[in-house]
């Protein structure tokens, strides 16, 4: 274990802050899952503790290269997604403009047919007491809802 006197030296240094014994054995205790393991002071890195800290870079490093590949692949599906769903949206709205065309088309054909029928009706031979007109009609829609 490093002596205080090892590590506060060692910290005001590094961090450019001198602290009291007993603030920084605060601030030590308080952060101690966020440090590496230290060494003594006079201690130099042995071969086997130089090797498990590659091991540790070596696995960080794989581990950022997944996580950098996998955020790639989930940049490049939300931007697949975004674009399908552009895609999608532009042909609903194609599709509702035709639709809306085609409605107009019916509603002046219906018209045409009834002025057709108003033209007709005053030299027609059928009795037309048992014909509806097409303004005394209902919903047709409705009409078939109502009996169900």
């Amino acid at each position: 274990m490093p002596t205080l006197e090892c590590s506060q030296h060692r910290s005001s240094h590094s961090s450019g802050i001198l602290m009291t014994p007993p603030t920084y054995a605060r601030v030590q205790h308080r952060y101690a899952h966020l440090r590496m393991p230290t060494l003594e002071c006079s201690q130099h890195r042995s071969g086997s503790l130089h090797s498990q800290l590659d091991e540790e870079e070596e696995r960080r490093k794989r581990r950022r290269e997944k996580n950098k590949v996998a955020a790639a692949r989930c940049r490049n599906k939300k931007k697949e997604r975004t674009e399908f769903l552009q895609r999608e949206s532009e042909r609903l709205e194609l599709m509702n403009a035709e639709l809306k065309t085609q409605i107009e088309e019916l509603k002046q054909e219906r018209q045409q047919l009834i002025l057709m029928l108003n033209r007709h009706r005053p030299t027609c031979i059928v009795r037309t007491d048992s014909v509806k007109t097409p303004e005394s009609e209902g919903n047709p829609l409705l009409e078939q809802l109502e009996k169900k």
